[in-house]
């Protein structure tokens, strides 16, 4: 596996887009690049083009497509994804056409990931529920509750993410008033609850609203560590005006090990994932410093089990428009964010 180099990471093609690119997701066995977008529409890209055009649109969802889900079912490939409209639509990957539709949840489908392989979904709603999906039938198989309905001064909730550890043995979920879930994939029951109160503000004053939440969630390859992220206390409720923040947890005590910001980037995290050798841990986002990728040093300190803002290395990259998504290739060298207005191909040369 190719070392890294976040000081040599460079983007090396730009595809421009009207709107703004919500989802992101890829098929490295059918050559595919799928992004959701705020047109309701799928765009589809060859991985293998040097020019990152769309190579096919599909439509079917009534407003933006906020998740997607790739999957190899033996020679059967299907593309799953989720929207503002509450729907879930799976799709044939060959043809483009939908299999399946299903009203998912009574609010926005957030999120969407599959377990390694490819038998079951996961899809977090605004109606604060976790669902598992069976992949070949659509069929629900179970529905995990948990996450407030509400914050607690009393307003409106939202569950932003939901995450699958490498082995499929584990489900975590994220909510806005930064508290993390971790169930049993296989039996739904709840192994494991624990806050970060640090990713949630509330404007008791001007605005009498929150910002904020767990809007990332990564478990590392061992599936020990659970990387979470967002934005730290938020100084105007009407902006991204917060420090981006992240850390990482040992779930199973709950015990958080380390913690970290992006160079006092101001701006929120919207995904994070471990690289496979778990010496560095990518993260990517924006706000009001614009948009950013980032890089942390995964080494635990010696003295990291004492529940302190322990240091972490990091390396960032300031970058033109907020990013919402990025796709690690299968070589571990290239990365591909999608954002506002375009899709960026970037080289993470070693």
């Amino acid at each position: 596996m190719p070392r890294i180099d976040p000081a040599k990471t460079k983007a090396r093609a730009t595809y421009k887009h009207a709107g703004t690119f919500y989802a992101l997701s890829a098929d490295p066995a059918g050559g595919r690049l799928y992004a959701g977008s705020d047109d309701a529409a799928i765009h589809v890209f060859d991985l293998a083009a040097e020019k990152k055009e769309p190579v096919a649109r599909w439509t079917g969802h009534e407003n933006y497509v906020s998740a997607l889900a790739c999957v190899n079912r033996g020679a059967k490939r299907l593309v799953v994804s989720g929207s503002y409209d509450r729907r879930l639509i799976w799709w044939d990957a060959g043809n483009g056409r939908p299999v399946r539709s299903a009203e998912a949840h009574q609010g926005w489908v957030r999120d969407l990931a599959a377990l390694p392989d490819g038998s079951r979904l996961v899809s977090a709603g605004d109606d604060m529920l976790v669902k598992v999906w069976e992949t070949d039938t659509g069929r629900l198989i179970r529905t995990l509750e948990g996450h407030a309905k509400r914050t607690p001064q009393g307003h409106v909730t939202a569950l932003y993410v939901v995450a699958v550890s490498p082995d499929g043995k584990y489900l975590a979920s994220g909510d806005r008033i930064g508290e993390v879930h971790v169930w049993d994939a296989d039996t739904g029951k709840l192994l494991q609850r624990f806050q970060v109160p640090v990713l949630y503000t509330y404007d008791p004053r001007q605005r009498k609203r929150s910002i904020g939440g767990v809007r990332s969630l990564a478990f590392s390859a061992d599936g020990k560590h659970l990387a979470v992220g967002g934005i730290g206390q938020v100084e105007n409720v009407d902006g991204l005006s917060g420090p981006v923040h992240i850390e990482v947890w040992d779930w199973r005590q709950p015990q958080r090990h380390l913690a970290a910001g992006a160079l006092g980037h101001k701006g929120m995290c919207n995904q994070l994932q471990f690289h496979p050798d778990d010496s560095w841990l990518l993260g990517a986002g924006g706000g009001g410093d614009n948009g950013f990728l980032a890089f942390w040093k995964t080494e635990t300190p010696p003295d990291s089990s004492k529940d302190r803002k322990a240091p972490m290395p990091v390396h960032r990259i300031k970058t033109d428009g907020h990013i919402h998504r990025f796709w690690l290739n299968a070589a571990k060298n290239e990365l591909y964010a999608v954002g506002y207005r375009k899709l960026d191909v970037w080289s993470l040369l070693s």
